[in-house]
């Protein structure tokens, strides 16, 4: 309706913004690079803070180094550092076009650690088990030994009450806190509780992540309060920015996982 328009120069303040320029990343790591060999035995000997400064040496390391870094943490079952190792490689792998990026890098930002336990207990808990690893990826990087400031534990990050909650539900006697740092052991509790909290919120995933992050009092008055036309715009009203963004982060996980694993 408007039709065609001047064209406008960029404003001076954008000039001076710094252009992202995109590695043409490659999906293979040189195994027989001496940096590669040598940045292995130092992942062997923990001495995580030089793999990266060692592989960078390497020429071409451009191309495969943020790679080859988060390949050796994995196969360590460093889930939680193979996905930091990616955050902080500067590449922004979600605003490139499939194209650009190797599968290799996806599987890596998108792993699948504890992957019988997890579909088992999410199969028995009627949950969507690519819902519950986006989840756990959200909640600690698959991290099992993760500790939040709230003390809340492990890999779905249960507060001791909740696993204790869920484990008199389960059956399990003499629990105790420090199980919930065992992968097997949160994952069962965890999926159950994520399972109540869904049947609270008439199994409406949105309004139940809500609530596993922010509590359930103020998401019941966001409902409340909100006169929403549908759930994207609920989300989109969520006022707790970390909140909102939790939410957002972990449904777009679910349809990386569920594109990557089941081809939807």
């Amino acid at each position: 309706m408007l039709g065609k328009q001047p064209d406008v120069a960029p404003a001076a303040t954008l000039a001076a913004v710094r252009k992202f320029t995109v590695p043409d990343l490659v999906g293979t790591v040189p195994q027989d690079d001496p940096h590669v060999i040598k940045a292995k035995l130092l992942a062997n000997a923990a001495l995580n803070e030089y793999i990266g400064p060692e592989i960078s040496v390497s020429a071409g390391s451009a191309q495969w180094g943020t790679l080859a870094q988060a390949q050796i943490y994995a196969s360590y079952g460093e889930y939680s550092r193979s996905l930091q190792a990616l955050k902080r490689s500067g590449i922004s792998f979600f605003a490139l076009a499939p194209s650009k990026l190797p599968q290799e890098y996806l599987r890596l930002m998108f792993p699948q650690p504890w992957w019988n336990d997890l579909v088992a207990d999410a199969g028995k808990n009627g949950l969507d088990p690519y819902l519950v690893a986006s989840l756990v990826r959200q909640e600690s990087e698959f991290n099992p030994a993760a500790v939040s400031p709230a003390h809340a534990y492990g890999l779905m990050q249960l507060l001791a009450s909740v696993g204790k909650e869920n484990a008199k539900r389960e059956g399990l006697k003499g629990f105790q806190t420090a199980q919930l740092l065992n992968p097997a052991t949160n994952l069962q509790l965890g999926t159950r509780n994520l399972k109540s909290v869904l049947d609270r919120f008439g199994e409406q995933p949105e309004y139940a992540l809500a609530a596993y992050n922010a509590g359930d009092v103020p998401v019941r008055q966001w409902m409340t309060n909100g006169d929403y036309k549908d759930i994207a715009e609920f989300v989109e009203s969520i006022p707790y920015t970390e909140t909102r963004e939790y939410v957002q982060a972990i449904m777009r996980n679910r349809e990386m996982y569920r594109a990557l694993y089941a081809g939807k």
